[in-house]
């Protein structure tokens, strides 16, 4: 604990000389009173209480009472715990809004499960700027960094595969990653730590090789890659947009929406960033939970420390008027 005015501090033993003073001056009276009297006998007849007892109850409730008065009128202030080290974070998350994300292999299906993952990070407050893309066989970007977290709030249940045109149904990758660091790079800030989230399937139409070599130069420039798997090894049947028919290749057999885990961890850890299997809530948190490990953010709200003022003052007058009851014999009558 600190105080705010500390030089009343160097009162206190003053103020405990002063009332020892007085109350031991007191008791020496009352010893000569006694011995006035003729004796202990004769003085508590008359009195109706010892006054020739030392007072050391008298002495400990003082003084214990004005050292605590004496540190409520010293401004005393409870020491509030050190805030660690927050680095600045620019979080870019690109949605894949290609067909294969509308399976519903996870229910509902696999797109509604990443609108709920970016709405939830966006409320979790996991970085300090924010933006928006989502991709298909190109990038497109819905919200720039911004510290707005209203903004890509409101354009978030806009990540759906309708948005984009129905040729551009495709999944690059290689191309998005390049996408996302151009824009970074744009509005990039020197003390901040840049990460990419990609939240995908991982089925990608462009080549591995070419994946692997965008994440590396993502991370030569200074950001880290990770990466967010919806999606279930067993797939799930396409269907026509607006429509429950299956949507059906050229030799006229279904279209299964796979999922390429394995692309999407090799993507995170050439990336330097981390893999998340998004399934349910506690997958959603477990990644919110290992953002927030970025900037050094604590999902615990410290509570400030309580201010003792007002407990220190009320035991300090009540030590105070306990005294006082001593003085007066008022508490005990102790016969000779």
């Amino acid at each position: 604990m600190t105080f705010q005015r500390p030089e009343l501090i160097g009162l206190i033993p003053a103020m405990l000389f002063v009332v020892s003073v007085a109350i031991l001056g007191h008791w020496r009276r009352g010893v000569r009173l006694v011995d006035a009297y003729g004796g202990r006998q004769a003085a508590f007849r008359l009195i109706g209480r010892r006054v020739d007892l030392f007072p050391s109850l008298r002495l400990v409730s003082t003084f214990l009472g004005v050292a605590l008065l004496g540190s409520v009128f010293s401004g005393i202030v409870p020491v509030q715990p050190e805030e660690a080290p927050v680095t600045p974070v620019d979080l870019l998350i690109a949605v894949d809004v290609s067909q294969s994300m509308t399976g519903n292999d996870i229910e509902p299906s696999r797109i509604a499960w990443a609108q709920r993952l970016v709405e939830d990070i966006i409320g979790a407050g996991v970085a300090d700027r924010v933006g928006l893309s989502i991709f298909a066989d190109w990038s497109y970007q819905l919200v720039p960094l911004t510290d707005d977290s209203d903004v890509v709030s409101f354009f978030s249940p806009w990540v759906v595969p309708s948005l984009i045109s129905a040729r551009d149904q495709g999944t690059s990758l290689g191309v998005l990653i390049e996408d996302v660091i151009e824009e970074w790079e744009r509005r990039s800030r020197p003390d901040a730590s840049p990460v990419v989230l990609v939240v995908s399937d991982g089925e990608a139409h462009d080549s591995q090789d070419m994946v692997i070599t965008s994440t590396r130069s993502a991370v030569e420039s200074g950001a880290t890659i990770w990466t967010a798997g919806i999606g279930t090894v067993s797939g799930a049947a396409l269907t026509l947009t607006g429509s429950t028919a299956p949507l059906l290749d050229g030799s006229g057999l279904p279209v299964v929406a796979g999922y390429d885990e394995e692309l999407l961890r090799q993507i995170a850890d050439v990336g330097r960033g981390a893999f998340h299997q998004i399934e349910d809530e506690a997958s959603i948190r477990s990644l919110i939970a290992d953002l927030r490990s970025v900037s050094g953010r604590s999902e615990t709200i410290e509570e400030p420390a309580s201010d003792p003022t007002v407990w220190l003052l009320l035991i300090g007058l009540a030590l105070l008027v306990f005294e006082a009851l001593l003085d007066a014999g008022l508490t005990t009558r102790r016969a000779p």
